[in-house]
């Protein structure tokens, strides 16, 4: 499960730097949106991700470790939501559009992982 994981979030981090320098050739006024969108993404993914794989060499029963599942996804939301609502009241003028294709293609990526990865 460990590899599943790190070669989850390795694919998203790939995923992410193509989409920021495919931006930042397309406009470079929009590669900071484009980068907070992914952060906005990355970081709470890769906040579960670690306390997935600790959770996972650390418990053997399935309610603790689903319970720790549940506690370490309201974690990944809150920091999601904090990092959108110190994007969005900031007062820089975000190109919206890319902001969010940039947090939309990183949970995409998630969603190919299983395919690219092959359960490694």
């Amino acid at each position: 499960m460990k590899n599943q994981i790190i070669g989850t979030l390795v694919l998203q981090y790939i995923v992410g730097g193509i989409y920021l320098i495919g931006t930042g050739l397309w406009d470079a006024a929009a590669t900071l949106s484009a980068l907070v969108g992914c952060v906005a993404a990355l970081v709470p993914k890769t906040y579960f991700g670690l306390r997935m794989i600790r959770a996972t060499e650390n418990n053997k029963d399935a309610a603790q470790w689903l319970g720790y599942a549940y506690r370490s996804e309201i974690g990944k939301w809150v920091i999601m939501g904090t990092i959108f609502v110190l994007a969005f009241t900031s007062g820089y003028s975000w190109d919206p559009v890319v902001l969010f294709a940039g947090f939309v293609l990183i949970q995409m990526s998630g969603w190919l992982a299983p395919f690219v990865i092959k359960g490694n």
